[in-house]
């Protein structure tokens, strides 16, 4: 047998040859051939050197396909779109707000005492609830299950026209309150602080939480949207200009963590006010978490946790953003006293410092803060889902950040890099597209340990036969620029179908083409202003967008993705789940099918 041939059917029969004697072949082979990089990445002792990684991705693989390990039968291949929307809604699905609260409230009828985690207290008719977002509603009712009659009394604010929209929902029994509750529900806007219910809805709250004792026990509970819901400017700050920061914020690019420093620096509520406004009863906040690394003190402003007040850094993030001069007179004087307050105090002999913060620790004594809920259960749920249905995943990251439209450039480029890396060819030569495509990823924030994990998976996933699915979580901006109607999640959709006719349909590649698609979608069910959750594309809607005749860089730049998607394939690419009744941020998944053809076939011609 020849030295070529018998490295064909060592490569072929990977899987099955011993590591030991593959080893031994291994190191004939560097013995026996001056190799560059590329073919030395080739083994697996060498597969983690940093010096070698850029190569590997275009050094040589098994040279046969291998069994089929896969449950799909790739004769009659399951829809990718369909799969992607059911590992979305699986995500969702794990974070609803009665299998969280349940997991956390442990009651003990019998000893009349309450668990939460750690701490215990006692319960005799002294419950009062209070809560704003856009999961409250059965985050509420999870509590009044659990504690029954020991509620006294309660107010939550949510989304407008949130219960007539979620009768659809197949677990809208499980959210609503019970026709007996003792719960009053407002309902306002979520997307913008300003509208009277919300304010009614804050007003409402601050009165029932001043009025509790020693011996009452107040349940928060709060999630994405409760910055907005629960609006309470200072007395100098009119509602209507509260709503005019909160929109300069966020059409200027402001992220949801900077949009909640301003405001728990300018609102009674928000930044610990709750807590302080509740003393001296005791205080159980049950948390959503909708903000990168579940910062307890800006999700919905941290009602519950009280802190130093920061008016310096909303100066910095209103300048940053070009903002400040455009910003209302009064929040602008605010701040500066603020400021101003602070300085002095600095100045002092450090007693008043002092004394501000052991008022602080009092408050804090008495709260406890517990997440319930996160982008990382959503995303594991993904994956398990993504598993049952035959894919290799790959969960990224919980903390995705950034501008919504280069995200979906960049993450477009990811499924190309796994397509490549599928479809990477038998040569002893290093493949320069391939190489500079994993140096721009890298160059344009894609991590270089996801990038070899991203290709030693991809190996794997060939050897079992299976497909690649990518899954990330987080939370992106927009700076709207154009007057279009649009979101978030569908803007990024947008720009990676703009990619994907760059890369597939303008580019002339050195490979097969993959079968892959791109899902970005919102996990409370609206995206952005509309009553859409997201957006799913393929290569297929880049043959619908042909027909339509219509011009996807010209919706993108006026932030109009969702009339652009409205207006392609009847709108089919547009994902609707209604009001989902929780909020974990945005969730991303991209499905990559392995090859069809038969690859890898060495020949010495």
């Amino acid at each position: 047998m020849s030295f070529f041939k018998y490295i064909q059917v060592i490569g072929s029969k990977r899987l099955s040859v011993a590591p030991q004697l593959f080893r031994v072949f291994s190191n004939s082979l560097k013995n026996c051939m001056q190799t560059s990089c590329g073919i030395q990445s080739f083994l697996p002792e060498l597969r983690s050197s940093s010096t070698c990684r850029s190569f590997s991705i275009s050094a040589p693989r098994n040279y046969e396909v291998a069994v089929n390990h896969n449950p799909k039968d790739h004769g009659s291949e399951s829809d990718l779109k369909q799969e992607a929307v059911d590992i979305f809604k699986t995500a969702i699905r794990a974070v609803r707000p009665k299998v969280m609260i349940e997991k956390v409230l442990q009651y003990n009828r019998i000893t009349s005492t309450l668990n939460v985690e750690e701490k215990s207290y006692k319960i005799n008719r002294n419950v009062f609830v209070v809560g704003f977002g856009e999961a409250v509603l059965g985050m509420a009712r999870a509590v009044e299950d659990v504690l029954g009659d020991n509620l006294v009394n309660g107010i939550v604010s949510i989304p407008q026209g949130m219960q007539e929209e979620m009768k659809s929902n197949e677990l809208a029994r499980e959210m609503f309150l019970s026709p007996t509750s003792k719960i009053q529900v407002f309902e306002g806007t979520s997307k913008l602080a300003g509208d009277e219910p919300s304010h009614s809805a804050a007003k409402a709250i601050q009165s029932l939480i001043s009025n509790l004792s020693e011996t009452d026990l107040l349940i928060v509970v709060l999630s994405e949207g409760g910055t907005m819901l629960c609006p309470s400017p200072y007395p100098q700050i009119t509602l209507e200009e509260l709503f005019q920061v909160n929109q300069l914020l966020t059409r200027n690019g402001a992220s949801k963590r900077e949009l909640n420093i301003v405001c728990k620096n300018i609102e009674v509520l928000k930044g610990g006010g709750l807590a302080k406004h509740a003393e001296p009863a005791k205080v159980v906040s049950l948390i959503l978490s909708s903000v990168i690394g579940d910062a307890v003190d800006l999700i919905a402003s941290g009602p519950t946790y009280p802190n130093q007040p920061t008016p310096h850094h909303c100066v910095e993030i209103l300048m940053r953003l070009h903002i400040w001069d455009k910003t209302p007179e009064s929040i602008r004087k605010f701040l500066e006293k603020e400021i101003k307050q602070l300085n002095m105090e600095q100045n002092l002999t450090g007693h008043k410092s002092a004394q501000k913060k052991a008022q602080q620790d009092k408050i804090l004594s008495n709260v406890q803060n517990v997440i319930v809920g996160n982008n990382s259960i959503a995303c594991e749920a993904a994956s398990n889902r993504a598993a049952e249905l035959g894919y290799l995943p790959l969960v990224l990251t919980t903390e995705l950040t950034g501008e919504a439209k280069a995200l979906g450039y960049l993450y477009l480029k990811l499924a190309k890099f796994i397509m490549f890396c599928y479809d990477r060819r038998a040569s002893w030569e290093p493949n320069p597209e391939l190489t500079m495509l994993e140096l721009e990823l890298v160059a344009s924030g894609i991590k270089k340990k996801w990038i070899n994990y991203i290709a030693n998976s991809v190996d794997k996933a060939h050897n079992m036969n299976k497909d690649i699915c990518i899954i990330a979580g987080g939370d992106t901006v927009v700076h709207v620029s154009g007057s279009g109607q649009g979101g978030k999640c569908m803007e990024s959709a947008l720009a990676a179908a703009i990619q994907m006719h760059e890369e597939f349909r303008e580019k002339k590649l050195n490979v097969s083409e993959s079968d892959m698609c791109f899902l970005m979608g919102d996990s409370d069910g609206h995206d952005g202003v509309t009553k859409m959750a997201g957006a799913i594309i393929d290569q297929e809607f880049l043959d619908k967008v042909q027909e339509s005749g219509l011009d996807m860089k010209k919706y993108l730049s006026n932030n109009d993705s969702f009339t652009f998607f409205n207006n392609v394939n009847n709108g089919k690419n547009l994902i609707c789940t209604n009001l989902t009744g929780t909020d974990i941020m945005n969730m991303l998944v991209i499905l990559v099918r392995q090859p069809k053809d038969v690859k890898y076939q060495y020949s010495t011609s």
